[in-house]
């Protein structure tokens, strides 16, 4: 990604303070060139990519449930913990990122490693795999 919009985010290697992000939260700030999501839920932080795999929506306009993001456009769901994709239409996760939290300041420096198996997809959880029916063909 483009560092054009990067002005308005912080660089959250460079880190922001505890308190700019509040409980239930979410800010979009950037690492180097990538946009990421960090959100706030009780004490815990999270730092996932900040676009959704499905067509692209940006996570930070969408709904903090729980410890999951949902796309404001066509309703992915993302695990805030692990990046990975919950609910469809997304069948990527995205990026996760390790955040630390020091001198009351909270920095994302790297992503974490994808996790054995397959480059670049997390493993799906087990309803994941139950299955999905599309209905319909038209242009809804």
């Amino acid at each position: 990604m483009s560092g054009a919009g990067q002005s308005n985010n912080p660089d959250l290697k460079t880190g922001i303070p505890e308190e700019a992000l509040a409980d239930g939260e979410m800010l979009v700030g950037h690492v180097n060139e990538e946009q990421v999501l960090l959100a706030r839920r009780g004490g815990e932080i999270f730092a996932i990519g900040a676009t959704c795999t499905h067509y692209g929506g940006p996570l930070g306009e969408g709904l903090m449930v729980e410890d999951m993001v949902r796309c404001p456009w066509h309703h992915a769901c993302f695990s805030l913990r692990t990046g990975e994709a919950i609910a469809a239409p997304a069948l990527t996760a995205t990026s996760c990122w390790l955040v630390e939290r020091r001198d009351g300041h909270i920095f994302v420096s790297e992503r974490t490693p994808e996790p054995e198996g397959q480059p670049g997809r997390r493993q799906p959880r087990a309803r994941a795999a139950e299955g999905m029916v599309i209905i319909g063909g038209g242009a809804a």
